[in-house]
């Protein structure tokens, strides 16, 4: 017979203890693994399909120069420099490449797709999987903390900032780091203490090494400000707190030192080394599209299923920083339980972040702008726009505080006294927020033509509003279903409250995604590669009317075309932006190995960017030159072998002048602007001639040339031809029609790529060509490359798809010799023996007197080269600046000159990184040691509140029938009352 023991009520406790736990740990684990899943099946299963989500510049930009980092790194090299923009630019030191980020290593061992989804399922991953742990360190229950996860990972800015992949993975790391200041601010041991410096030091660390700027100078603000709050509410306890952070901040700082030291040095050599407020102010974002926090595609969204696109000027994703309506409801209702006595609310510093996001984002738009410009890492960039992730992440916190605890003891206190009663101060807080962004929705409604052009869009881009007041509707009935919660919500039980809550943050984050991020067209037919190369053009602006009549041809890459030297794509408008990702312009030229003078990285070297007109400082510059340099042989000198551009830059409607044609790029115009009142104008001497390319191949049936002498030149022999595609010219006496016009009337058109005019006996001043099409369009040679694509250095070459290709006759090759003065080049020779053709490392040299080699490669700082006689030893010469490429002096006699690229200060980087990543490596190895044996020797007498045997301590309070102090102080903050 066996003997049956009732547990005791201390068993019975414990085992309730152990109930809760585990629930409490299963409740932590769905939401861990709902973080995880989420990226997973947002990333992972387009990629699948064949669609890797790459939008904007991550196509552009982050994911080519990030596979060109893998190759290099699965070649043996180091990832230091890109021979394939810029006529050769830093790679590391130009920060977008994220080159050393551990996770770029993914692209040396997986394919370029599956290593770019990985990245983008671990960065969103360890945002949310971060705030959740953080929110949870701060005390608050599971539920509420993923939500404040899912807010902040998958709304707002890190989730319309998708398209720059460096900022979000910048970002992704700063819940780690904020989640390392509380438990530094907590610790009591020294293991404890040892293994959080670590966690921060890393945290920081990955945020440098993601290579933004912007998301280090985001993720400075939030932490510095956070670690002061929690080190100043320590009191007299502070120092240990305060030495930690800042040992962990020193040796995040050394972590990230291989990426900021050579990075520093090349912003410092680039078109952005000199900081203006010119350059902070630009893309600072206007005050009064704060209503955007609350209706995000106020101004046109994401243009999913036939919603209008974004029409204002500047870009959705630089705009966006709606966190959800819940989020602002959430920092409303907490600012009115703020009580200053006998402590400030924990929770308190978050409003300080939030309103410093704000000024932080309205730049130089804020009488304190002046100030901001001299921060730190702020004052040398641009779009400070971008400084809305502060906010977000803000509110993103607030929201789970709020929903931790969304009613106050007051508010209890007032539901139990007055049951029939429904309106306290809380739920009048509580519906602002929502009232506002009905009432914005009903403004957008009624008065949307004037709603908008009072936000700054152009009058022409606001009489196309009318479309998009179907689309605020959505807007509309969340802020009512806000609204309803916080009434009606309060009253609920705290389960089905909880429940909606939930249902209500995820429905607004999809209407969000839907509306703000992601472009779903309708039907949802579209292949990824027109979805991500498409650039709306702004409301009024038609197709380039030269495009319209140029006859389809294929599109070709670029790498296709067989021209061995560097090649230029000009389209500053992007008037053919659905074509450039299948041209491989710059930056995904990368991925064909094909060079390019051009580039689309943040840098260029200063020099070289005036010099070429390639970019600016502001950003503008994509596809861009200035034609000076196109048609002076500026270019020739980079080994630029072909050129394309789109016909509107040849010829312009007729009564395009440069005015009108402004509006192209913003307004209502029908293209590009004209060129300077000289680009058509052609001086002929006499016997010689001049030429005006359209573009390609053009029905012509009537011929017009101004010439103010032109009876004289006629009466003198002048003759006007037309240039067959296949190379021929036709040609045609002139008639002068009137005394300054000469003409030529067809009997049927004839088909033409060019018009030549040939000067008789005497020279000839003539104006820009027009030619009339069968249609009767008009069509004047005044384009912006008019003046600048002339023979004989540059010549037709035929189509490849709306470009048109231009060879020049005039390349100076990879490797060229020049005398040194003084001295000949007679009998002197040059061979690439390594490198490729566009990148050579190594030339053998022959010379009786000695030569100087150039390299058409641009001269920028880090380079050296060695020169090996063929006798045996080696000497180091310098490498100068020859314009804008490198020059070598070789001494006389036969041998070899190598040429090798360390960023500046590398060395110094490398060395910190390296140090760093030991003292990191040892501190956890330390820590782990340490718990080790804790373990083995069983639990101390004074446990440390983040210890398990801290843990073990307030389970027996609990036993006890005591509650832990850290709840009652969690509720008091609530209530008003500050912590403990």
């Amino acid at each position: 017979m066996g003997l049956e023991l009732s547990p005791t009520p201390v068993a019975r406790t414990f085992q309730g203890l152990g109930t809760r736990a585990s629930r409490r740990w299963t409740g932590d684990a769905l939401a861990v693994i709902l973080l995880v899943a989420l990226p997973a099946l947002v990333f992972g299963v387009p990629a699948l399909l064949g669609h890797a989500v790459l939008p904007g510049d991550d196509l552009t930009q982050n994911f080519p120069l990030r596979v060109l980092a893998g190759h290099q790194l699965r070649s043996g090299q180091l990832p230091l420099y890109n021979p394939y923009v810029w006529s050769g630019a830093p790679l590391l030191g130009g920060w977008n490449a994220g080159a050393a980020y551990p996770l770029t290593a993914l692209f040396a061992v997986l394919p370029a797709t599956a290593a770019w989804t990985l990245n983008m399922i671990i960065t969103w991953a360890v945002a949310g999987v971060g705030m959740l742990f953080f929110l949870r360190a701060l005390r608050l229950a599971t539920g509420p903390a993923a939500l404040g996860a899912l807010s902040f990972a998958f709304a707002g800015a890190m989730s319309a900032q998708v398209s720059h992949f460096g900022l979000v993975a910048g970002m992704s790391w700063v819940p780690l780091q904020l989640l390392g200041v509380l438990r530094l601010s907590q610790a009591r041991s020294p293991a404890s203490r040892l293994g959080w410096i670590a966690v921060l030091a890393g945290g920081i660390g990955l945020t440098i090494l993601a290579g933004e700027p912007r998301a280090i100078a985001d993720a400075g603000v939030i932490v510095l400000i956070y670690a002061a709050w929690r080190i100043a509410r320590l009191g007299r306890r502070c120092v240990p707190a305060a030495l930690s952070v800042a040992a962990a901040a020193l040796l995040g700082v050394a972590l990230g030192a291989v990426q900021w030291l050579p990075g520093l040095a090349a912003v410092g050599a680039s078109q952005r080394g000199g900081a203006s407020m010119y350059l902070f102010n630009s893309g600072s974002l206007p005050a009064k599209w704060l209503l955007l926090m609350l209706v995000p595609d106020l101004m046109g969204g994401s243009g999913s299923l036939g919603q209008p696109a974004f029409f204002s000027h500047y870009n959705l994703t630089e705009v966006t920083g709606y966190v959800g309506i819940l989020p602002l409801v959430a920092a409303i209702v907490l600012v009115g339980r703020v009580r200053l006595r006998p402590r400030p609310p924990e929770w308190v510093i978050w409003h300080v972040l939030a309103l410093a996001g704000v000024v932080l984002a309205l730049g130089g738009n804020t009488p304190v702008g002046h100030l901001l410009f001299h921060l730190p890492f702020f004052g040398d960039q641009r779009l400070q726009s971008r400084n809305i992730l502060v906010t977000d992440l803000a509110l993103a916190v607030l929201l789970a505080y709020w929903a931790d605890h969304p009613l106050s003891e007051r508010s209890q206190r007032f539901l139990r006294a007055s049951a029939h009663r429904w309106l306290d101060r809380e739920v009048l807080l509580g519906v602002l927020a929502p009232l506002a962004m009905i009432g914005v929705v009903v403004l957008g409604l009624a008065w949307s033509a004037g709603l908008l052009r009072w936000l700054g869009v152009s009058p022409a881009a606001a009489s196309a509003g009318g479309r998009l007041k179907p689309w605020l509707v959505p807007y509309a009935l969340t802020g009512a279903g806000a609204i309803a919660f916080v009434i009606f919500g309060r009253r609920l039980r705290p389960k089905l409250r909880a429940r909606w809550l939930g249902g209500f943050v995820a429905a607004d984050l999809i209407i969000f995604t839907l509306l703000a991020v992601v472009a779903v067209l309708p039907g949802l037919g579209s292949s990824a590669r027109a979805a991500t190369a498409a650039a709306p053009r702004p409301p009024g602006q038609s197709a380039p009317a030269s495009a319209a009549a140029v006859r389809a041809a294929a599109v070709r890459p670029i790498a296709a075309l067989g021209y061995p030297g560097r090649f230029a794509v000009y389209d500053p408008d992007q008037v053919a932006a659905r074509e450039l990702t299948l041209l491989g312009a710059p930056d995904l030229n990368v991925l064909s190995g094909t060079p390019s003078v051009q580039g689309y990285t943040s840098l260029v070297d200063g020099r070289y960017a005036a010099a070429t007109g390639s970019h600016q400082a502001t950003g503008e510059g994509q596809d861009a030159l200035d034609p000076e340099a196109v048609g002076n042989g500026t270019l020739d000198q980079l080994n630029t072998s072909v050129l394309l551009t789109v016909p509107a830059y040849l010829v312009t409607p007729a009564g395009t002048g440069p005015a009108a044609g402004e509006s192209g790029s913003g307004g209502g115009g029908s293209g590009p602007a004209a060129g300077p009142p000289a680009a058509g104008q052609r001086e002929v001497a006499a016997g010689h001639q001049a030429t005006w390319y359209l573009g390609g191949p053009l029905g012509v049936s009537r011929l017009e040339v101004p010439d103010a002498d032109a009876r004289q030149d006629a009466a003198a022999g002048l003759r006007l031809g037309l240039t067959a595609p296949g190379g021929g010219t036709r040609w045609f006496p002139a008639t002068a029609s009137s005394a300054s016009l000469l003409t030529i009337r067809l009997p049927r058109p004839v088909t033409s790529v060019a018009v030549v005019a040939a000067a008789g006996t005497r020279p000839s001043h003539l104006g820009a060509a027009s030619v009339t099409e069968p249609t009767g369009r008009v069509l004047v040679t005044d384009g912006q490359l008019q003046g600048a694509l002339v023979p004989p250095r540059w010549g037709y070459a035929g189509r490849d798809g709306s470009f048109a290709v231009f060879a020049n006759r005039f390349p100076a090759g990879p490797l060229r010799l020049e005398p040194i003065p003084g001295q000949s080049a007679t009998g002197a020779s040059v061979r690439r023996v390594a490198g490729s053709a566009a990148n050579p490392t190594a030339a053998a040299v022959a010379s009786p007197h000695g030569v100087r080699v150039i390299r058409s490669i641009a001269a920028t700082a880090g380079w050296t080269a060695t020169w090996q006689p063929r006798g045996g030893g080696m000497i180091t010469v310098p490498v100068r600046r020859a314009g804008l490429v490198q020059s070598v002096d070789v001494p006389p006699g036969r041998g070899t000159v190598r040429w090798s690229y360390t960023p500046p200060s590398f060395t110094a980087g490398f060395a910190l990184s390296a140090g760093a990543t030991a003292v990191i490596l040892g501190l956890a190895i330390a820590v782990t040691v340490s718990r080790s044996r804790r373990r083995r020797s069983g639990p101390r007498a004074d446990p440390g509140p983040g210890s398990p045997a801290g843990s073990l301590a307030r389970q027996q309070s609990w036993a006890a029938g005591r509650q832990p102090a850290g709840l009652g102080a969690a509720r008091d903050e609530f209530a008003g009352r500050g912590p403990s």
